[in-house]
């Protein structure tokens, strides 16, 4: 029986970047990472597999909340704070000139 799949290059970034906000998944074994070029990754299994990734504003990830089907992310270069599904799709996004009070009450 041949092969019929051809294995490929993982997706990788060439340069590090610095994580500048975590939460951990309620409901699932997932850690979700913010980075200082503004992204969200999921990270999972315990060999911290990258799947999910999407961008959050120009700078840096300022803080993560996660829930049971959704993840919040707030950028510091204040480009609003948003909601996505887990599977990276957004779900709103506020734009505002100083969010930080959005979080106050709900950070773990």
């Amino acid at each position: 029986m041949a092969n019929t799949y051809t294995p490929i290059t993982p997706i990788s970034l060439s340069y590090a970047q610095a994580v500048t906000a975590l939460s951990f998944d309620p409901s699932s074994d997932v850690l979700w990472a913010g980075t200082n070029n503004g992204y969200v990754t999921a990270n999972c299994t315990p060999h911290g597999v990258r799947t999910v990734s999407f961008k959050t504003g120009q700078l840096a990830v300022q803080k993560i909340v996660s829930g049971e089907n959704f993840v919040r992310a707030l950028s510091v270069s204040g480009d609003g704070v948003g909601s996505w599904s887990k599977g990276g799709m957004n779900k709103w996004l506020y734009r505002c000139a100083s969010c930080d009070f959005l979080f106050e009450r709900n950070t773990h």
